[in-house]
């Protein structure tokens, strides 16, 4: 989890405008902190013991709070240290000597049965606090909230629009989101480029920003946008606005000849699994260990998950019909699957001869904050096998928390890659139309962290039947391991 909290101190300080050394000592006190917290239980932690991290803005300057029950230690022990006698540098005190060197305060309170904290200071240079934030502050949970009936809603492309809707984020989530949430201008190059779609919905009697939601582009060249960022200010409630914005971007890929849309729905509750049904998309995989840890709606109950899950969902504009190679074992799935998608396929033979030609596999490593990487395949060839291992095994020396391939299903030679992926550990994890180059993909993941199967939260028979077959085959593949 240090990773997690390092990144997460990372989007807070660049949105207070720290210098990139600034940025640096901040980032290196967290990892001193958190891992002091983490060294130093003096017993192995229960499930339900946790580290608080929490960021908040106190006299002009930044305050950083890191609690714990670690044995305590005493940080007066970091006088003992300087750059010229390092003496012992590697004994009690050392991780003090950091934080003092980077931070302008650290305090380590006692709070009795509640274990410690470490309180970091470091101050903001002037005018620094962003606009977007200074005025906006969470809605108390007891606060009656304002209906708005007739929201007006339009796409957002103006600078001034990004930074509401950056605030907006702020005001729903906190520092937990995606990156780019609370960078205006960088939203709005995307927006710009094409690469965002970004659909806005406006209280009419006040003309403030209460909900928002977009359409990602990942690659220009394949028109399947994925939907997501979607979020409602606490502040008010209308009813069904997140369909309502959906069916703006909806209608807006169709215009465009998008072949589909596809999501990436939580699986800590079933909000967001239901509104993709009401949309008529419907699921069609299952990726284990691909969300970020503690993203979490300030005003939302959700179910407590160290790294979470998510359940693809798929509503096609394309529909004509393809024939693709499913090894035998995940057919029948994979029929079921296209059958909920209403997706016309026709399942060809098996090859049984090995495959030949170039091959052609890339590795993409997603956002810091979600520690997972995808192998694509392009192209089945005599060397893919042996390439998609020692990305997988390059992945594993990064600590990945999982790896997912993404293998052509219009290859004959698609069924046998996916046998040899699992006898690598790969395990099936869905199907997806038109998702790279216009084609089909078979999913394959290898999640390499423990996770709570309990929390994960489905929507429907669909999802359930989905989750079913997935966690089985991860097991049956574990078991064969």
């Amino acid at each position: 989890m240090v990773h997690t909290a390092i990144e997460c101190a990372s989007h807070v300080v660049r949105a207070l405008s720290f210098s990139e050394k600034e940025t640096f000592g901040v980032r290196l006190a967290i990892e001193e902190a958190f891992l002091n917290g983490v060294d130093h239980y003096p017993d192995p932690p229960g499930e339900d013991e946790t580290i608080e991290l929490a960021f908040y803005v106190e006299g002009g300057s930044l305050v950083i709070s890191v609690k714990d029950k670690g044995i305590p230690f005493d940080h007066e022990q970091a006088k003992r240290f300087s750059a010229d006698d390092l003496t012992g540098v590697d004994g009690p005190g050392s991780e003090a000597l950091l934080m003092h060197r980077f931070m302008d305060s650290v305090e380590v309170l006692t709070l009795g049965r509640e274990g410690r904290e470490i309180r970091l200071s470091k101050k903001i240079g002037s005018g620094s606090l962003p606009a977007e934030l200074t005025e906006a502050t969470p809605t108390p949970r007891k606060k009656k909230r304002t209906t708005v009936r007739d929201p007006l809603i339009r796409f957002a492309r103006r600078a001034d629009d990004m930074a509401e809707v950056c605030r907006l984020a702020w005001r729903c989530y906190g520092f937990t989101h995606e990156e780019m949430l609370y960078d205006p201008k960088l939203l709005t190059d995307k927006v710009l480029r094409g690469d965002f779609t970004s659909v806005i919905a406006i209280d009419r009697d006040s003309g403030a920003i209460i909900g928002h939601e977009g359409l990602k582009y990942h690659d220009p060249g394949t028109k399947v946008p994925e939907l997501g960022l979607a979020f409602v200010d606490p502040a008010f409630r209308s009813p069904g606005l997140p369909e309502k914005m959906a069916q703006h971007l909806f209608d807006k890929a169709a215009q465009e000849g998008c072949k589909g849309i596809f999501d990436c729905s939580v699986t800590t509750h079933t909000f967001s699994q239901k509104g993709m049904h009401e949309m008529g998309a419907r699921p069609c995989g299952l990726m284990l260990g691909i969300a970020a840890s503690g993203m979490q709606a300030k005003e939302l109950a959700t179910s407590r998950q160290e790294k979470g899950s998510v359940v693809n969902h798929y509503f096609a504009f394309d529909r004509t019909p393809e024939t693709i190679f499913i090894p035998e074992r995940h057919e029948a799935m994979a029929r079921e699957i296209y059958g909920w998608l209403d997706v016309p396929r026709e399942f060809g033979p098996l090859r049984t001869a090995p495959a030949s030609g170039v091959s052609s596999v890339r590795l993409n490593h997603l956002p810091d904050a979600l520690n997972a990487s995808i192998v694509s395949v392009d192209a089945i060839g005599a060397d893919t096998v042996d390439e998609v291992a020692a990305m997988l095994n390059l992945c594993r020396k990064d600590r990945k928390d999982a790896v997912y391939a993404f293998i052509p299903t219009h290859d004959p030679a698609s069924p046998g890659l996916v046998e040899q992926c699992e006898r690598s550990g790969f395990s099936f994890a869905g199907v997806m139309p038109h998702v790279h180059d216009g084609a089909d993909r078979i999913l394959m993941q290898y999640v390499d962290i423990p996770l709570d199967l309990a929390a994960i939260k489905v929507f429907g028979d669909m999802t359930a039947r989905l989750y079913d077959y997935v966690v089985g085959e991860r097991d049956r593949v574990l078991v064969a391991r």
